[in-house]
């Protein structure tokens, strides 16, 4: 993203529908975490750092690191703890331990050389029994002009980073699709509107008027009263937690 992007980012991620309740929804994934109270995260690509506040801020110390320095300008005001430049491929080379490791929408970007060694690589910086969090873009059937803006390279499915999750050394705790009806919304947009308006790059992301935006979120927060009884088959992303073994 460019230096704009990151500043309107940094002005909506507060407030705006999608960031609002996408919070909520990994909040209730963070439940399945014992004495946040009493422990550490560290949040890889934490952009201009909403999250170590907004979602993080029960957690004793909250780190994060992001390879744009545009994206710590802004970061480095939000948090209790160090927001370094770091590039996420070399996670390995981060000299602090943390209870939690974090990946929100991070894996799916092309500068991520190799999401799987990036994942085992993170064992070596969680305490014993640490937990790490990912939630990214699911199905290679919804991307898009915002895709091609935000640079992504892949999205994924389920069942598949489970398997890949375990195969590495973790158990996972709990794992899940978002976003059925963002699933709907952003096939018809992506798949069909985009095609036939012969529309170029550019970001989902945007200003909105108070009641617009409180409306969509209404619209797309329900489905978190559903997530501790129901497994929605699809969305439009997929959270996992997984710990150490």
């Amino acid at each position: 993203m460019n230096k704009t992007e990151y500043k309107l980012y940094n002005d909506v991620e507060h407030y705006h529908w999608w960031f609002r309740a996408r919070r909520e929804a990994l909040k209730e994934i963070l439940s399945n975490i014992n004495d946040i109270s009493k422990k550490s995260v560290l949040d890889v690509g934490c952009g201009t750092g909403g999250n170590l506040n907004l979602l993080f801020g029960s957690f004793k110390i909250r780190d994060g690191i992001d390879n744009n320095p545009d994206a710590i300008y802004y970061a480095e005001k939000k948090s209790n703890g160090k927001v370094l430049q770091h590039d996420a491929n070399a996670i390995s080379e981060i000299e602090s331990r943390y209870d939690l490791v974090s990946f929100l929408d991070v894996l799916y970007h092309k500068n991520i050389i190799n999401y799987v060694k990036i994942l085992k690589d993170t064992l070596g910086i969680l305490n014993k029994g640490g937990y790490i969090l990912i939630a990214d873009g699911a199905f290679d059937i919804l991307s898009g002009q915002h895709s091609v803006h935000v640079e992504g390279a892949r999205r994924f499915k389920k069942k598949e980073l489970i398997v890949e999750l375990e195969k590495i050394g973790y158990e996972v705790i709990t794992s899940r699709y978002w976003g059925v009806l963002l699933f709907f919304l952003i096939f018809f947009k992506r798949r069909i509107f985009e095609k036939l308006s012969k529309s170029s790059a550019s970001s989902n992301i945007e200003k909105l008027q108070p009641l617009k935006n409180n409306l969509i979120y209404l619209l797309v927060s329900w489905e978190r009263r559903f997530m501790k009884y129901f497994s929605m088959p699809f969305g439009s992303s997929i959270f996992v937690l997984a710990r150490k073994i």
